[in-house]
């Protein structure tokens, strides 16, 4: 469903009449509606469940936002493709300075060096897209398991994808600017959420 498409089914009353920009509410609303519309479902439902064999009420585990494959698809994509984008000028300019400060690639052929560019953009764009891809992931993971909120699906995943780094001494050195792509995802909610 596209963005115009979701803003057609917010309710009037919804809709900020105070001067603010319904662009930058809107996924905000939407996301609020749908948590609201979920609850009123559950609360229509009986909450107890009766066990079969003790006889026993048991409480019956719901999430508030449901699951979906696109949705997650949808995520991993954006991450990918954000983190593959980084990662690959983060790793062209390694090389580049690299290649500048080396002896041995400054008396290297241009093939060469062209090479090694090349091999040092293409492992970062991979490193980068595979961790933000898989944050992602996990954050929406988080959102329709426990819904710990934007700021805690950030924490938590960013803790759990960090640590995935530090697993291997090759990835370590790359935990600063994954610890950045993390920040800035911070940062570009904080937006959406006070403009």
């Amino acid at each position: 469903m596209s963005s115009w498409e979701r803003a057609r089914y917010i309710p009037w009353d919804r809709i900020p009449h105070d001067g603010s920009d319904l662009d930058s509410a809107k996924e905000r609303i939407f996301r609020q509606l749908q948590r609201e519309t979920i609850q009123d479902e559950m609360l229509q439902q009986d909450r107890h469940q009766v066990h079969p064999d003790s006889g026993e009420t048991e409480e019956v585990l719901k999430t508030l936002i449901p699951y979906s494959n696109m949705e997650l698809l949808r995520q991993a994509a954006f991450g990918g493709c954000i983190g593959t984008i980084t990662g690959g000028v983060m790793g062209f300019m390694d090389g580049m300075r690299t290649a500048g400060e080396s002896q041995v690639l400054q008396k290297a052929s241009n093939m060469a060096k062209f090479r090694y560019l090349a091999q040092g953009t293409r492992t970062q764009a991979t490193t980068f897209g595979v961790f933000f891809g898989g944050f992602h992931m996990l954050k929406y993971g988080l959102r329709v398991s426990v819904d710990p909120g934007d700021y805690g699906e950030i924490g938590l995943a960013g803790a759990t994808s960090m640590g995935a780094l530090m697993i291997k001494p090759a990835y370590r050195a790359a935990i600063p600017y994954a610890a950045m792509l993390i920040a800035m995802d911070g940062v570009n909610l904080y937006m959406r959420q006070t403009s």
